[in-house]
């Protein structure tokens, strides 16, 4: 009896799972057998993917809120490999049509394959970023790598199935947007060329072509908006820098600040010495695409939030007056050595100016001759590349040039805080100076009699300066020299800056030099191993008419948020340095400076008549075994009697420094032509709008 009560009780559960593995069965029939088509369809409709959203970049504007660089919004061309592969029986067709159709558009696409047709063969000028690329694609697929352009091209084809039915230039389009997108995917590596599977294949696309690519089958191509770099000015190139995908060999770097693979970052310039203000924070959105490419439903996304606004020191009125300045002094000076009969190698060729606030350390103007467009930077890259006077090299940071006799004011500081020499002390110029003799014997350039210091500034007095170097030695000399910024980054925010070199035995001992005591003189005047940046010497002219403070240089003025609504940073001055000198010290040589720039000075022939009171020095540094010609360099500040800027000029083979004066004159005649137009336009207590 009990046991009958027993199968009783256990008969309707047994029903119970009966009933529902026949309708779990029924169902995944209907799901998997009768509705399979059709399920499958909707389950591709379904595919989802995360999608970075990028940041738009903060913009940059001069002191007066001038745009520089700005943004736009524009359409892309984006191809997803495995949308691509899975949507279309024919990825070669698809690729074909769509690179036929930008042809004939005249739209530019990202093509780094660096085979040619007709027949195969390899790119005459192949990058060095191109030839990596293609190193590590045949490393990956074991492949041989010294194959022929043939060779290879015939892998390439039987890798993608790309058909012998097309033609050699055809086969060669299909090829190259394959080899983009294999890059790609297959080789998954940290480099941010590679990391993604899908690829921007065209960018500033116009609505015409984006109607046509939506109304066409190309299954895997997505249209996109993204932002876009604008140049809003032609000069400033060597300031502004630009943007670009991350440079190989700096991908860890990146990775570690937690930078998307395929994020574009700042390229030189303040682009990139600004790149923690400027970069925004990248957002994100996973959306549910069908096997076209197109999105069905946004799933879930987060915003990316734009960079900030960077207000820079230069005035872009007074920067182009200063790059037109260089420009032109240069050309005069090539000019002038053509009409005296140099050949071409010994005329002024490149060059640099740089003008500066000495009060607060705020560069108004920087110059570097030659310079380019960023506007039309692309299409002239290789051009500009190529140019062996290297255009895009800002010589005002990333070239160090011998000071010359420009050194002298550090040399006089030396043997005056040394008490070797006083204000007043003299020292007779013999023309010939003979400690070292017979082994060493340098020369003056003429007899300048019994001579100060001042006036040994005035007349450029080598002997003076052999004299008084020898009497303080090179240890104590470069004591000071350092502390005027010699062999020492300014770390103005531009990346690529030079150190420069202090001429000396702790510089020999490190190139396995032999330091000799005799080298003491062309030490002391600007010579021997001396290298300086012309934005160190525009530096070092501002300490002297500073007072002896040494305030940082800089470029940034303030940041403010996107909307503009919020002030987040202000630049402050920044002091260095502050020399603590000896009464009468700063006096003689700022006097000297006076000196050269008047009746009897190096610059007199352009300073003597000068509306505004300067003080100044030229510098010759030999380039040749002749000396001719030498490099021309000029420092000076003004008005001497309230100093306001300080200006440096170098010329490569500018001939002398009293030639180059009328360059750093002209950058005076616009920086005071500015404070008039801006005191005029500006009353007090009013912002520029």
């Amino acid at each position: 009896m009990k046991k009958w009560k027993f199968y009783l009780r256990l008969a309707p559960m047994v029903v119970i799972m009966a009933l529902f593995l026949l309708g779990a069965t029924a169902r995944l029939y209907n799901l998997q057998i009768t509705h399979r088509e059709e399920n499958k369809k909707q389950a591709e409709k379904r595919q989802a993917r995360m999608v970075a959203l990028p940041a738009t970049r903060g913009e940059l504007l001069d002191r007066y809120g001038r745009p520089l660089v700005t943004n736009y919004t524009t359409y892309a061309l984006r191809i997803d490999l495995n949308r691509l592969l899975i949507a279309s029986d024919d990825p070669n067709e698809v690729i074909d049509r769509l690179t036929r159709l930008m042809k004939e558009q005249g739209v530019r696409y990202e093509d780094t394959f660096p085979i040619l047709p007709d027949p195969y063969h390899f790119k005459f000028n192949i990058g060095e970023k191109e030839k990596t690329y293609l190193k590590q694609f045949t490393e990956k697929l074991g492949w041989p790598e010294d194959m022929a352009a043939p060779e290879l091209m015939e892998k390439i084809k039987e890798l993608f199935g790309i058909s012998d039915e097309y033609a050699q230039a055809d086969a060669r389009r299909i090829a190259a947007i394959r080899y983009e997108m294999e890059l790609r995917r297959v080789l998954q590596t940290n480099e941010p060329y590679y990391y993604i599977p899908d690829y921007q294949f065209a960018t500033e696309v116009d609505m015409t072509i984006v109607g046509m690519v939506r109304e066409q089958d190309f299954p895997g191509v997505m249209v996109e908006t993204v932002p876009v770099r604008e140049y809003r000015t032609q000069y400033a190139a060597h300031l502004l820098g630009m943007v670009g995908r991350i440079p190989e060999g700096r991908a860890a770097e990146y990775k570690e600040k937690e930078y998307a693979a395929d994020e574009l970052v700042g390229l030189g310039g303040l682009e990139e010495g600004l790149e923690k203000w400027l970069r925004g924070k990248p957002g994100w959105r996973e959306e549910e695409t069908n096997t076209s490419g197109k999105i069905t439903n946004i799933l879930n996304s987060k915003k990316p939030e734009p960079g900030n606004n960077c207000f820079l020191t230069i005035d872009i009125l007074l920067q182009e007056k200063v790059e037109h300045a260089l420009e032109e002094g240069i050309l005069s000076l090539r000019e002038q050595g053509e009409r005296g009969g140099l050949i071409d190698k010994h005329l002024a060729a490149g060059g640099a100016a740089v003008l500066m606030d000495l009060r607060t350390g705020e560069i108004l103007a920087m110059a570097s001759y030659p310079t380019y467009d960023l506007i039309n930077f692309a299409e002239n890259f290789e051009e500009l590349n190529q140019d062996p006077m290297s255009p895009m090299l800002n010589r005002a940071v990333a070239a160090a040039y011998e000071p010359g006799s420009t050194f002298k004011m550090a040399s006089a500081m030396a043997a005056l805080e040394a008490e070797v020499i006083t204000p007043t002390s003299t020292i007779f110029d013999e023309v010939v100076y003979t400690r070292y003799a017979p082994s060493y014997t340098p020369k003056c350039t003429g007899s300048h009699g019994s001579i100060n210091v001042a006036d040994a500034l005035r007349v450029s007095c080598n002997y003076f300066f052999y004299e008084s170097a020898y009497r303080t030695k090179i240890e104590t000399m470069n004591v000071y020299a350092k502390k005027l910024g010699f062999g020492v980054k300014t770390n103005v925010e531009l990346p690529g800056e030079r150190d420069g070199v202090l001429a000396g035995p702790e510089y020999c001992e490190k190139q396995g030099l032999y330091w000799y005591d005799g080298d003491v003189l062309q030490a002391a005047i600007g010579q021997s191993y001396n290298l300086i940046t012309p934005i160190q010497l525009c530096s070092y002219v501002a300490t002297l008419a500073n007072g002896g403070v040494r305030c940082k240089p800089h470029l940034l003025n303030m940041v403010k948020s996107f909307d503009y609504a919020s002030t987040i940073y202000v630049e402050t001055m920044e002091v260095v340095e502050r020399l603590e000198l000896k009464d009468g010290t700063l006096e003689a040589i700022l006097s000297g400076m006076r000196m050269v720039c008047e009746p009897g000075g190096t610059a007199a022939r352009t300073f003597a008549d000068y509306p505004y009171p300067v003080g100044g020095k030229t510098g010759s540094a030999q380039t040749l075994i002749d000396g001719r010609p030498a490099n021309g360099v000029f420092v000076a500040f003004a008005p001497f009697d309230d100093p306001q800027v300080a200006v440096a000029v170098v010329v490569e083979k500018g001939g002398s420094g009293s030639a180059v004066a009328p360059i750093a004159r002209d950058v005076f005649d616009a920086y005071f032509q500015s404070q008039e137009t801006m005191s005029k336009r500006m009353p007090e207590n009013q912002l520029h709008g």
